[in-house]
């Protein structure tokens, strides 16, 4: 028995639609939560993950596999927010 390189198990794991994504290699600009990151410094990394979608080639089949992946798909997918936890801060003024 032969053991499979890395490539071929990374191959497995990821969604062939997905394959061109403008994403690709920047996975903690698009992961819901950083450590160590305050609510200011991730709504700005999520806003500038978002930009990076606007131009993607496979936006459409992002939206479908977060559809399907339901809340498994957390950060930023097809462009949107998507199960991000709650801010820690104090509610800001106007806020109901």
């Amino acid at each position: 028995m032969s053991w499979p390189k890395v490539r071929e198990l990374a191959a497995d794991l990821a969604d062939e639609r997905l394959v061109g994504a403008a994403c690709a290699g920047r996975a903690p600009l698009f992961d819901a939560e950083v450590s160590g990151e305050d609510d200011d410094d991730r709504r700005y990394r999520l806003d500038a993950a978002a930009r990076v979608c606007e131009s993607c080639p496979v936006l459409a089949e992002c939206n479908g596999v977060a559809r399907e992946l339901g809340r498994l798909a957390a950060g930023v997918w097809a462009g949107r927010g998507r199960h991000l936890p709650a801010p820690v801060g104090r509610p800001r003024d106007g806020a109901a």
